[in-house]
């Protein structure tokens, strides 16, 4: 019969399981007085949330959101997630996915913010895509149907009541 200690040693580490972490997985345990101040500094980053919200600062607003958003995730990444304590290409590895994450938002931000602005340039461009050197623009066009257009309905009090017109 083998003992514990020999069947550890046949696995190749000191576990007695096959897990097989390798030499450098070291499991990392905080105090709770860490999980705590996080908790508290989440609070407090939520109190100040809510504050900014009350104040109007124009287009600063969604910069100061954004900003506190990324610091709370920051201290979740940092703490929950042992980035701080883990190897550094981890944490590069997190931090580049984050700043291709903000050049997408960023790009759509870039193309909602000019919505609208087409609008003048569609209007230039030819009405009939088959002959587009006639001299024809979608703007005459748009000309020629507002001229067009019908006049209103005459009144119906200068007219009388609609029974009479009936009869």
């Amino acid at each position: 019969m083998s003992t514990h200690a020999e069947a550890a040693g046949a696995h190749g580490h000191g576990h007695g399981h096959g897990h097989g972490h390798g030499a450098d997985h070291v499991p990392h345990v905080l105090p709770l007085k860490v999980y705590i101040a996080t908790w508290l500094a989440l609070l407090v980053l939520t109190v100040v949330t809510v504050g900014a919200s009350y104040v109007d600062l124009g287009a600063a607003n969604l910069a100061i959101a954004v900003l506190i958003a990324t610091t709370k995730a920051g201290v979740v990444a940092l703490i929950f997630m042992h980035l701080k304590w883990d190897h550094k290409f981890h944490t590069l590895i997190f931090a580049s996915s984050l700043i291709f994450l903000a050049i997408f938002i960023g790009f759509t931000m870039f193309d909602t913010a000019n919505r609208g602005r087409a609008e003048e340039i569609e209007a230039e461009r030819p009405a009939d895509i088959k002959a587009p050197f006639d001299g024809k623009r979608a703007a005459d066009d748009w000309r020629m149907k507002r001229a067009q257009k019908a006049p209103p309905p005459p009144a119906h009090g200068a007219q009388g009541n609609g029974a009479e017109q009936a009869k």
